[in-house]
């Protein structure tokens, strides 16, 4: 053997020795293709969300640049669940039982119909007088009985102070008569719609349901 080889094999021996897994490497190392375009790297696989995030953040240790990103990362966190949280949820039931707007078309137009002719027709044309007839005597007559009692008092301060019983004067009398005339017109007001208006309602209301069906 030639000096040349031993010093050959001594070098490799040297490298083996340096480094074992080179030979191995090269013994498993495949020629390249030359027709054939080299394979892109691969990019190492990202973490997952839990994985970057530590399980709990210690405030206390870290460092100003880390406390910041954690303060953004928990304002990015409730921006997102208040956007979920604002987003409407159509239920199943709603979009089940939501109708086309042409069929619910005729309905609308129908109960109109109806209701116009209700509306027109000679018993609710009575039960709108005999209203008329009770609330606005009633309402002009209790008004002209709270101003005269205003005006009295204005206008005839010795009328008012005049004594009645003992400690009793004629403004002490006219305002008790004014809280007996409010829950006397009370009373005349449901006595009314109880035998004038509430029965004949009634009827014409049950009238226009049935002609809904």
């Amino acid at each position: 053997m030639s000096p040349q080889e031993l010093a050959e094999r001594e070098s490799a021996a040297q490298a083996d020795r340096a480094d074992p897994a080179a030979t191995t490497d090269d013994a498993e190392r495949v020629a390249p293709d030359l027709g054939q375009e080299p394979a892109p790297p691969e990019e190492p696989p990202e973490a997952s969300e839990q994985e970057q995030r530590p399980a709990g953040f210690d405030w206390w240790a870290a460092t100003p640049e880390a406390l910041g990103r954690q303060q953004a990362r928990q304002a990015h966190d409730a921006r997102a669940e208040r956007a979920a949280w604002a987003q409407p949820v159509e239920s199943a039931e709603t979009l089940g039982s939501a109708e086309p707007a042409g069929a619910d078309a005729p309905s609308r137009d129908q109960a109109a119909a109806v209701y116009r002719a209700v509306h027109e027709s000679a018993e609710f044309q009575a039960i709108r007088s005999r209203y008329r007839r009770f609330v606005f005597p009633a309402t002009l007559s209790f008004l002209l009985w709270y101003l005269l009692y205003v005006v009295l008092a204005v206008t005839a301060p010795q009328l008012m102070a005049r004594p009645i019983a003992g400690p009793l004067n004629t403004a002490w009398l006219l305002g008790l008569l004014q809280f007996v005339s409010t829950f006397l017109l009370t009373w005349l007001y449901a006595r009314h719609a109880r035998d004038h208006r509430d029965r004949a309602a009634l009827g014409l209301r049950w009238e226009t349901q049935d002609r809904l069906r």
